[in-house]
């Protein structure tokens, strides 16, 4: 268990990595990438149902953030490359971020809280997206949105698409 989830910590920082430096040209490597975690995964179906629940949400809330004016892509409404992006965050919720699902979901959602919106700020720093918000503004606005967001979706993984 212990290899598969560095494997699948890899593979995401793979598609980040991608999406971060090559952004619309990172959708190549990036499914070539995701389809390699569906593959090498343990609970193939549950993960495809995730990212069949789960992406429209975390779509939706990137695509309400960016309305709201909390974060801005160079292209409007989403970029296609975060779409890849949050597929292959969501592929890390029942193997190499599967610690945040045994939390208590207030501990996840401050673990969520802390260092989510550091993924967002790299990519401010890179140019990728940006905010007109300073950054404790950022790390609390959208950063309580986010933690939210993801702890609603990993409680509904864990309630209903987990083997009983």
């Amino acid at each position: 268990m212990a290899l598969r989830s560095i494997i699948n910590f890899v593979l995401f920082q793979g598609v980040w990595f991608s999406a971060l430096l090559l952004e619309r040209d990172a959708v190549i490597p990036a499914s070539f990438i995701i389809c390699l975690m569906l593959f090498l995964s343990e609970q193939r179906k549950q993960d495809i149902q995730l990212l069949a629940c789960g992406l429209p949400i975390a779509l939706g809330y990137e695509w309400l953030a960016s309305g709201f004016e909390l974060i801005n892509y160079k292209v409007s409404p989403l970029p296609l490359w975060l779409a890849f992006l949050w597929a292959a965050l969501l592929l890390t919720v029942n193997t190499s971020m599967q610690f945040l699902q045994k939390l208590p979901w207030y501990f996840a959602w401050l673990v969520c809280l802390a260092f989510a919106p550091a993924s967002y700020y790299a990519g401010i720093r890179f140019g990728v997206l940006s905010t007109d918000l300073t950054v404790v503004s950022f790390w609390l606005y959208y950063g309580l949105g986010w933690a939210t967001m993801f702890v609603c979706i990993i409680t509904f993984n864990k309630r209903f698409l987990a083997a009983k």
